[in-house]
Order: structure tokens, then sequence, then C-alpha cells
């Protein structure tokens, strides 16, 4: 891996997308491996533009690019812009939120580099017991995850995680189409039809926030995130 591209998809996130945009300017990756970050607003409503372009006055610029849609597409969306611009070696997601700690990118980055993994997940329910989430919340990821398992043929405890590292290749070459948070059974089921590929799955921490905080993904997601996991599943196509 000589380069990584880090997608950051943006709606409404003005009250922590500063700060995340200064975490990930500071993170050395391990191995030296060069970065670089691409910023998709999805024509958020909030002061997101705003924070967004203050954030980047003050990181690397040459790191750093940034999208913006004309119109809400959704966070599968954005990331379809993100991936058709990206450049390096391999892709991760970055959430806009602070659920997640960019910190731990680079655990997932050892799976490939010291593990010999092709595709990297960081799962949330591995080591220590879970941490953060609604019970309801919890018991819905492990559900989806574990028919995802089934229909998928694949072993991995947190199917819904916002940290997959892919390489960019395989990324690239499948026809995503999922506009909302379907993204992540549909890349979780199409790269599972390619049986050469190697997965492994890291711990990350997790700091979960409310609806109030700004939580969006909703039960309607949930409903959707079946059918995704069957249609996609049970499909032929990549």
């Amino acid at each position: 891996m000589q380069k990584l591209s880090i997608i950051i998809p943006v709606f409404n996130e003005a009250n922590t997308i500063g700060e995340v945009l200064q975490l990930i300017d500071k993170l050395p990756l391990v191995g030296d491996i060069d970065k670089e970050v691409i910023v998709v607003d999805d024509c958020s409503t909030d002061r997101s533009s705003s924070e967004i372009k203050k954030a980047l006055e003050t990181v690397s610029k040459e790191n750093f690019i940034l999208l913006e849609h004309e119109v809400n597409k959704g966070k599968g969306g954005a990331i379809h812009t993100g991936i058709q611009k990206a450049t390096g070696d391999y892709i991760i997601i970055q959430d806009a939120d602070l659920e997640l700690d960019p910190k731990e990118i680079n655990f997932l980055i050892k799976g490939v580099t010291e593990q010999g993994a092709d595709i990297v997940y960081g799962s949330r329910f591995l080591g220590k017991e879970v941490k953060g989430g609604s019970f309801l919340s919890n018991l819905a990821n492990g559900f989806l995850t574990r028919l995802s398992n089934w229909i998928f043929g694949i072993r991995i405890t947190d199917m819904e995680t916002c940290y997959k590292l892919v390489p960019a290749t395989e990324f690239k070459s499948l026809k995503l189409v999922e506009q909302r948070f379907g993204f992540e059974p549909e890349i979780t089921a199409k790269l599972a039809k390619n049986k050469s590929l190697k997965w492994a799955e890291v711990p990350i921490s997790y700091n979960a926030r409310s609806e109030e905080q700004g939580k969006k993904i909703g039960w309607k997601d949930g409903f959707r995130a079946v059918w995704c996991i069957l249609k996609y599943g049970l499909g032929k196509t990549r």
C-alpha cells in the first residue's frame, strides 16, 4: 500500500466536521503511507460548507479535495462520487461525525500490511464488550450481520461498520447503486462474491450518537438493509 484515499461524506455535520478534518490532517499513517482526503459535501443545509472551508484553510491543502453536490444524494451517493475521484491504492470511508476515532484507521491498515488481508473491516463488537449504541440498535446490527453472513457466505461481526478498507481496484470495479445507508450491505454483498479476497476484522472503539445529537439512520433504513442483503446477496451481478 503506497497511498490511502479517505472518503468523507458530509451532510449537516457542522458541529463535528471541522474537528474530523483536523484529526485526519494530523494523522500519520503507519509505514509512511501517503493519504488523500476526499470530502464530499452532500448539499448540506446547515453550516457544514463553511466549517469545511474554514478547516481546509488550516490543513495540508495538497492532501485534501473538496467535492460539492448541488442536490442531496445520500451517503451512498456521496461515496460513489468520492470513489470516482480516488487515486489511492486503497480506499476507506470516514464518517463526518466523531463516532469513530480516525487514529484507528491504522489498525485496519495493519490488517493489510501485517495480516496479509485484502479487505479489512473495523468491528465495534470485537475485543472488549460492546461499546456504545442502544440495546435495540445493537440487536438490529447483530441481526443484519448474521443474515448477511448466512446469505453472503462470509463470517464477520459488524457488517454495518463505517470502517471498510478495500482495494481501490475492487471498489471501482463494482456497479454500486445504493444512494443511502443501503450502501453498507450492498458493498459487503458484492465484495463477498469475489471468493479470492482474504477478509479480516480488527476491533475499533465506538462513541455512539443519539438522534438528538444528529444520528441519521433509522428503523426504515433497517428494513432497507434487509432488502439489500437479499437483493444483492442472492443476485449474480457485482
